[in-house]
């Protein structure tokens, strides 16, 4: 055992290595790293730089199709019914069908976000679900 772990020692430095990087990307993702200076002393101070983007007062569109009940664009459809279904909406499982219970869910979602409820997903639909928090939507809990 102790050969063991004296073989695998550098394998497991590596690792947390690469784990402690990630993190550190994912705390300062624009900037990697945190920089640092080194005192005299040998004492390092991490000194951070947090900027902040103001709003735009522009609004980004995506370019998606107008889809509605009955549409034969299988592949939007699935992009759609997995996107309301990942927010909490219920659409059954996701199959390409642009059916009742999609219409269903695609009101539900344009009132949740004062959109008028058309059942149609237009341009203001898409962005509103593309740009949609996973934390919207209804979503159903059961106790075990």
């Amino acid at each position: 055992m102790e050969q063991w772990f004296q073989n695998t020692r550098g394998l497991v430095i590596i690792v947390l290595a690469v784990i402690t990087g990630a993190v550190l990307l994912a705390i300062e993702p624009g900037d990697g790293f945190p920089t640092g200076a080194t005192g005299a002393s040998g004492d390092t101070t991490v000194t951070t730089t947090v900027t902040t983007v103001p709003q735009s007062a522009t609004t980004t569109t995506v370019g998606r199709p107008t889809i509605a009940e009955g549409t034969p664009d299988t592949g939007q459809t699935t992009v759609l019914q997995s996107t309301l279904a990942r927010l909490g909406y219920n659409v059954g499982t996701p199959d390409g069908v642009f059916g009742p219970t999609t219409t269903t869910a695609v009101k539900q979602f344009q009132t949740d976000n004062k959109l008028p409820a058309t059942g149609i997903v237009d341009a203001a639909t898409w962005n509103a679900l593309l740009a949609n928090p996973a934390t919207t939507g209804t979503t159903t809990t059961t106790a075990p």
